[in-house]
């Protein structure tokens, strides 16, 4: 009976979710080109009104945002554009981890007891004996495969991966990514506030954002070369990205 109710509850919770993403007017702001722009202008127009409180709401929108499944991206460019880039980086990372553990808590003790009659077949079984022995290094090579981030947390929460497995292996794997996207939105930032010439898309500030943009689009294929280090089978991969 009562893994019957966490159930029920994750179906309440899950419904409110695609109503949110897919029916809302929310979802407008999150997955249209357009809305985007439009929500990313009036969140730093309210954060930089609201002084000592920003950090907070900002890094509780993000964490939100994560179990909403909207995209990493988004709070992560908001976050570049307006606290900087060290301080942005910080904060993305805070919000991105609290995101990612709200998922992970949330698929295991609301879903996992309640379907784990299913979670015992095909790739997942094996997927799930894989992380109970390889937890930290799987997730890493999840992460660095850029995975969509709440997919695979609430992956990692079904499955037997320890706790401390998830948090090490989530902070290391995502840096890369929340690097890249906070630095080029300052980048982006600068571009517009002091372009005049063409020469000042030359600046270092400018060119090597860029560089590590473009660069990262190499990470997933070299990471993929070396997936046996991390201990990852054909059948982990099948789980994860199918």
């Amino acid at each position: 009976m009562k893994n019957k109710l966490k159930f029920i509850f994750f179906i309440v919770f899950f419904a409110l979710i695609i109503y949110v993403l897919k029916f809302s007017p929310l979802s407008y702001y999150f997955f249209t080109e357009e809305g985007k722009e439009i929500f990313s202008q009036k969140f730093q127009n309210y954060l930089e009104h609201i002084g000592f409180w920003a950090p907070v709401i900002f890094i509780g929108f993000f964490a939100i945002s994560i179990m909403l499944f909207i995209p990493a991206s988004v709070f992560t460019s908001i976050g570049g554009l307006i606290f900087g880039h060290w301080i942005g980086l910080i904060y993305n990372l805070i919000g991105v981890i609290i995101g990612g553990i709200f998922s992970f808590f949330v698929s295991r003790y609301l879903l996992r007891d309640a379907i784990a009659k299913f979670l015992q077949k095909g790739h997942f079984k094996k997927f799930d004996d894989s992380v109970e022995e390889h937890g930290l290094s799987i997730i890493i090579y999840l992460r660095l495969m850029f995975i969509p981030f709440t997919y695979l947390s609430f992956a990692a929460g079904l499955s037997k991966m320890k706790f401390k497995d998830f948090i090490l292996g989530t902070i290391i794997g995502v840096i890369p990514g929340i690097i890249v996207i906070t630095f080029l939105a300052v980048a982006v930032k600068q571009l517009f506030v002091t372009y005049k010439t063409p020469a000042d898309l030359i600046r270092p500030d400018i060119i090597i954002p860029l560089v590590l943009f473009v660069l990262s689009f190499f990470i997933p294929p070299i990471i993929k070369h070396y997936k046996n280090k991390f201990n990852v089978s054909d059948d982990v991969e099948k789980e994860v990205e199918g």
